[in-house]
């Protein structure tokens, strides 16, 4: 069984994957993905930068992944 994600990492991988939990869970089944854990700390490490980025620039209008591609619709 995995382990809850943390706020930061979830809102990071929002920043980047559509649904974070999903992403989660196939980090877990995946026979590409040796560690579940460092495939989590490489890309949350990957796209910390650019989410505290967007987060400061876009404050209340800043948008995850799956709202930017809602609003795409």
């Amino acid at each position: 069984m995995s382990r809850a994600l943390t706020a930061n990492e979830q809102a990071v991988l929002a920043h980047v994957v559509s649904d974070p939990i999903q992403w989660w869970e196939h980090a877990h089944s995946a026979s590409n993905i040796a560690t579940p854990e460092e495939a989590l700390s490489a890309k949350v490490a990957r796209h910390q930068a650019a989410y505290d980025a967007a987060v400061a620039t876009e404050g209340e209008d800043y948008q995850t992944r799956a709202q930017r591609e809602a609003a795409e619709v």
